[in-house]
């Protein structure tokens, strides 16, 4: 369903932290202008300096960890790299014999802080504002009509969700 012209997307929140949104945190976080508050840190005039920096540091992890290094980041956790010897295997789908091949992979271990600020009681823990559901979806410019008689009725349409199927969906207009 498109949206007429003048009404703001809504952007979805993401699922997962993604390596762009670090990048936009960091950079929001280190720009050059700040305002009254004086941070440390890198002042960064572009997002590019933000990207190369975060691209910089995920490329040195990767690196020590193709080495065979250990990875501590503290109040995070430690990223080692872990030999799997080969072994003899099945295909879940066929259940054919085969060979696994030996190989190497990384194992996180979780840090003792992060697991105590993930696992904080619920009333130390911040959370999100809620939605307030009185709200309107989209912003209304201006007055619509009159504060006269008025009043709420519902209007069916359809809208169309994943798949291509539809279902009804209320939409509620201001009758005089």
């Amino acid at each position: 369903m498109d949206l007429p012209a003048g009404f703001p997307r809504v952007p979805k929140a993401p699922k997962s932290f993604t390596r762009s949104e670090l990048i936009r945190s960091i950079y929001e976080r280190f720009q050059r202008i700040r305002g009254d508050r004086e941070e440390e840190g890198p002042r960064l005039r572009r997002r590019a300096q933000a990207e190369s920096l975060v691209i910089a540091v995920l490329d040195e992890i990767a690196s020590a960890l193709e080495r065979g290094m250990r990875v501590e980041l503290r109040g995070i956790g430690v990223l080692t790299v872990k030999e799997k010897r080969g072994r003899q295997g099945r295909n879940p789908r066929t259940g054919e014999a085969l060979v696994i091949d030996p190989h190497r992979v990384v194992r996180f271990r979780v840090s003792e802080l992060l697991l105590a600020r993930l696992n904080r009681p619920d009333n130390q823990r911040p959370r999100p504002p809620k939605p307030d559901p009185r709200q309107l979806a989209f912003p209304i410019d201006g007055q619509q009509g009159g504060t006269g008689d008025t009043h709420i009725r519902p209007a069916p349409s359809l809208v169309a969700c994943k798949r291509g199927t539809r279902r009804k969906a209320t939409i509620y207009e201001k009758s005089e």
